[in-house]
């Protein structure tokens, strides 16, 4: 039986790669690409996305060496994985509109937020957001869009945090809703 070597990443490392050295960072993949990779592969539980995810990892953690502080160095690059696949998350969690078209020559609408500049979708995304509170707009903005933690939307708005949280599935589920329905009003 085969016994399970402790990843041990050398203290200076990141100082280091901070300071431009490949070797380190070359070091630090080698230290650490297999488990990385397993607690990437975890997380998505797909091998190519997990691949991405642990690409990027490696980028933020070589654009960051300079905020390591010390501590658990495989404990950091694991929540710096963790936190970009919960930022793709959200990106997929909540999506509103953008109008693509299908196989058929129809006109179909998928749900992004990336074309908000666009005329037509600005006015889907207003008529799709006359449909929840505007407190619960503001909850989906916040979070969707500008990222923040539902913690931090519970500290700003002054509710709790499982209120904001209900509120905020609750009101993707009726944009969704109401995206179903206007996708089958255009088909």
């Amino acid at each position: 039986m085969e016994s399970k070597k402790k990843v041990v990443i050398p203290d200076n490392i990141f100082k280091l790669i901070a300071e431009g050295d490949r070797w380190a960072f070359e070091e630090l993949y080698k230290l650490t690409f297999k488990p990385m990779f397993a607690f990437c592969l975890s997380l998505t539980m797909n091998r190519e996305d997990a691949e991405d995810l642990m690409q990027e990892t490696y980028i933020k953690t070589r654009n960051g060496a300079h905020l390591f502080k010390g501590g658990n160095a495989m404990a950091w690059m694991m929540k710096i994985a963790k936190n970009i696949f919960l930022m793709e998350k959200r990106k997929a969690a909540l999506q509103i509109v953008s109008l693509t078209e299908a196989d058929d020559g129809k006109q179909a609408i998928s749900l992004t937020f990336d074309d908000i500049s666009n005329v037509e979708n600005r006015i889907l995304i207003e008529e799709l957001f006359t449909n929840i509170s505007e407190q619960d707009r503001n909850i989906i903005i916040m979070h969707a869009l500008m990222g923040m933690k539902f913690r931090e939307i519970s500290e700003e708005l002054g509710l709790p945090e499982g209120t904001v949280k209900t509120r905020y599935h609750r009101a993707a589920e009726q944009l969704r809703q109401c995206e179903r329905k206007m996708r089958e009003e255009i088909i």
